[in-house]
């Protein structure tokens, strides 16, 4: 009896809090600006990135100046029919199990 009651106990700690297993271990924005047509391919789509911050003041956003960091950016016609130079901004989180994705946040001129 005291096994199942301890059980239970785990159990409802667990779903007491669902948050406790989301946590990200990196949450950041990126911020960067969409470039149109490259030497290759005129119509590819791009996004450079040019600054790494906290998503916010509460988010893990470790990222040393000389770290590389590679992802693939979601496909987004928001993006591509974007004018060339707009800014956007994007929320990219990692979990512990080296998980990530990258989610629009912003598009602005």
């Amino acid at each position: 009896m005291f096994r199942e009651m301890k059980a239970l106990a785990i159990a409802a700690v667990f779903a007491a809090s669902p948050t406790a297993f989301a946590e990200s271990e990196k949450d950041c924005l990126l911020t960067g600006t969409v470039q149109h047509g490259d030497s290759a391919d005129k119509s590819a789509t791009s996004v450079k990135i040019h600054s790494v911050s906290r998503y916010d003041e509460n988010s893990r956003c470790r990222v040393r100046r000389d770290q590389k960091m590679e992802f693939k950016l979601p496909a987004d016609n928001r993006v591509k029919d974007a004018p060339d130079g707009s800014e956007v901004q994007y929320r990219y989180r990692t979990d512990e199990a080296g998980g990530s994705n990258a989610e629009l946040i912003s598009i602005g001129t």
